[in-house]
């Protein structure tokens, strides 16, 4: 029978081939998003928010140029690493490199999917299924490091890749939200959660 360490592992995410991370790390100046499960909408502060960029050059100056963008694209980061902590309710996310080395990965009260601190309450937790057959995903039954997933919260709300148009899109989690097929991509398997290489 597996246990919990053999079930955990570290991995990054990719939508449409392009790269999961926090926006901070992927831009320069203010990230101002979109709540997105309200209406009106409203303004969010967006920098820690996990999402991705594959906007063209022209993409780019036409959101800058519109007022769509508040931010510049930086430099290019290292991949997101994500420890993938497995119990029986489900898997925690943990960032196990960069700026947010150390935070979690939560659902805001707005649907938002960020990177924060851990303080008084443990990060989402999170159902991970196989895209093609929808069953759950057991790494230790899994071929191959690469596997097309989509996550629920432990609510059943999806997670779905948000659009910012014209330049990427960020990850939210609501009721209403979509599901969107991500690509995760195992790097290390039986990852206990005091190993933090």
């Amino acid at each position: 029978m597996s246990t919990d360490v053999a079930r955990s592992f570290i991995a990054t995410l990719q939508h449409d081939g392009s790269p999961i991370n926090v926006f901070d790390a992927m831009t320069t100046g203010p990230v101002i998003l979109e709540s997105p499960n309200q209406t009106p909408a409203f303004a969010i502060d967006g920098a820690r928010t996990l999402g991705l960029l594959d906007g063209s050059d022209a993409d780019w100056q036409l959101g800058q140029e519109q007022g769509l963008v508040t931010f510049s694209k930086g430099p290019e980061p290292a991949p997101l690493m994500l420890y993938f902590r497995y119990s029986q309710a489900g898997y925690r996310l943990y960032i196990r490199n960069g700026t947010h080395l150390g935070e979690g990965v939560f659902c805001n009260a707005y649907g938002v999917v960020n990177a924060q601190l851990i303080e008084a309450t443990d990060p989402t937790l999170w159902l991970i299924t196989h895209e093609q057959s929808g069953k759950p995903f057991d790494v230790t039954e899994t071929e191959g490091d690469s596997q097309d997933i989509q996550l629920t919260n432990r609510h059943g709300h999806p997670l779905q890749v948000h659009g910012l148009y014209p330049v990427g899109g960020y990850l939210v989690c609501h009721a209403a939200a979509g599901k969107s097929t991500l690509r995760l991509s195992i790097v290390a398997r039986n990852v206990d959660w005091l190993n933090t290489d």
